[in-house]
């Protein structure tokens, strides 16, 4: 056993791996179909669900801190204007990138207040790599789904994304804002789950959802915590 080993940083990370060793990550950025295959697979494994997304107002809002949470509690009573229209696509990037260092914390502790069984499905678009990677026990444990542009494209078509756009006095640019910003967190992501060797499926319409949830379900059957 080395120093390191011994060291308060090492036995940290190893506490906080095993507060979560009940929780099964699936990643990605918006527009994967991460919420349909993980609606699948937990009817399927009757598992625990924690969809991020449903959590945002709690995490950026009523939790919002001061102290703890600067990038986050700055972003309070913003306009639509003020969120969307005037600033940059890579402002906006730069701003969920510092806002989800803060945020990450707080699925963490909601995840270690949930039972440890069954497990718990932990999924959204903000599971980015850099965050989630140092909690894992297993890379078994974790998996992304990275869409092609051209599935993303439709599926924002589809969706008509952003909705709230109308909300603003420049609907065109916050369209343009929101989609170039989603663009560069799809490039992000993509990019640190390759460089950190993480598991990951592409997604381009050629499977069903019951296809990947099948992959997916492979991929975690490899981890002990899988019941």
């Amino acid at each position: 056993m080395t120093l390191e080993s011994n060291s308060p940083e090492a036995h940290d990370k190893i506490e906080i791996r095993r507060s979560l060793a009940h929780a099964f990550w699936i990643g990605g950025p918006s527009d994967a179909g991460k919420t349909t295959v993980t609606r699948l697979l937990v009817q399927r494994r009757r598992w625990q669900w924690y969809p991020c997304d449903l959590h945002e107002h709690n995490h950026l809002i009523a939790r919002a801190d001061p102290v703890l949470h600067p990038n986050i509690y700055q972003a309070l009573g913003r306009s639509f204007d003020e969120s969307w229209v005037h600033p940059t696509p890579q402002q906006l990037f730069e701003q969920v990138l510092a806002t989800n260092e803060e945020r990450f914390p707080m699925i963490c502790d909601d995840l270690r207040l949930m039972p440890r069984r069954a497990p718990v499905l932990v999924e959204g678009p903000r599971l980015f790599p850099n965050l989630v990677a140092p909690v894992l026990s297993s890379p078994r444990q974790a998996i992304w789904l990275l869409p092609t542009e051209a599935f993303i494209r439709a599926s924002q078509e589809r969706r008509d994304k952003p909705n709230l756009r109308v909300e603003s006095s420049n609907p065109e640019r916050f369209r343009a804002n929101f989609l170039a910003r989603d663009s560069l967190l799809a490039d992000y992501i993509g990019t640190e789950v390759v460089k950190r060797g993480l598991p990951y499926i592409e997604i381009d319409g050629r499977r069903t959802a019951e296809e990947i949830a099948d992959s997916i379900q492979s991929h975690f059957a490899g981890y002990p915590e899988y019941i």
